[in-house]
């Protein structure tokens, strides 16, 4: 099980454990389009189109290795021979349910902890491990957009 928790409470970086073993951090800068990690010494950038909710993950040498569409209640991740499937199943984006081509549940990425500065995701059969920190990364992003577009609306009904 991958586990995602905020190192430290003001910070938007985050470190990722599998079973104990710490495998990287990842950076939730503001405002910026996109992020880098290390993984297994191999280095990756996440990059957010912040118009259109798109995401991708990209290799050393800029290839696309995954991308989502548009993340919503449901999304989907395209990698190498396959689309994967997500949808929320819990209010406010606490859960989403990775789902098999039959619709069944096959696992699911949870936010927990103080103020939901912690994430799990249990994701078998989604493999090279990138992908489950990929998918990870889009819910975490996620949140981080969504907090940021209510701080943008409580300021102008605020009339600040």
């Amino acid at each position: 099980m991958l586990h995602a928790k905020r190192i430290h409470l003001p910070s938007q970086q985050y470190e990722f454990t599998e079973d104990g073993r710490a495998l990287t951090t990842f950076p939730l800068g503001r405002g910026s389009t996109g992020a880098r990690f290390t993984l297994h010494g191999a280095d990756y950038l996440v990059r957010t189109h912040p118009f259109s909710g798109l995401h991708e993950l990209l290799d050393a040498d800029e290839k696309v290795v995954a991308a989502t569409d548009r993340v919503g209640r449901s999304w989907k991740m395209t990698c190498p021979g396959r689309v994967v499937t997500f949808r929320q199943t819990a209010a406010a984006g606490r859960e989403y349910t990775m789902t098999c081509e039959g619709g069944e549940p096959a696992g699911t990425i949870r936010r927990s902890g103080r103020v939901r500065t912690e994430a799990t995701a249990d994701l078998p059969g989604l493999e090279p491990p990138v992908l489950q920190v990929f998918a990870l990364d889009v819910v975490l992003l996620r949140r981080r957009r969504k907090r940021a577009a209510a701080a943008v609306r409580s300021t102008s009904l605020a009339g600040g």
